[in-house]
């Protein structure tokens, strides 16, 4: 499969999961070229997949050598994240931290997308708060 198939088809399968997520038409976009507005797209070089990050012009992240499930991953985990903070704001529970609220309701979102993809977050989340603990 050529490269461009290959993004072709990833997109295909990125919006098909997309389309049933409750979440503004901005975070549905699958980018193959620069937006410089914070938002990734997506690259292929030597046959694998490139995460970037770019805003006004410069770029902030760049996560070379994925695969098609590491890319799908990082798109999504960024679309729950934006679901999980929203739902945390509007069921804050005051003097908590709303990482309390946000980071299982964010961990369920991924896990209904694909249950790896939810161990996974929920992993991650765990390294964060070993190293950052919920604050009362």
């Amino acid at each position: 499969m050529s490269n461009l198939a290959s993004l072709s088809a990833l997109a295909q399968e990125f919006h098909a999961m997309a389309a049933g997520l409750d979440v503004e038409p901005y975070f549905k976009s699958f980018h193959t070229t620069p937006q410089h507005d914070g938002s990734p797209h997506i690259e292929v070089a030597d046959g694998k997949f490139q995460f970037v990050v770019t805003e006004r012009g410069s770029e902030f992240e760049r996560i070379d050598n994925l695969s098609a499930d590491d890319v799908l991953y990082l798109l999504f985990k960024g679309i729950t994240q934006h679901m999980a903070t929203r739902y945390e704001l509007k069921n804050r529970v005051p003097e908590t931290d709303g990482r309390s609220v946000w980071f299982p309701y964010q961990e369920r979102l991924m896990e209904r997308l694909n249950p790896v993809w939810g161990e996974r977050l929920r992993k991650e989340h765990q390294r964060i708060l070993e190293n950052y603990p919920l604050q009362p």
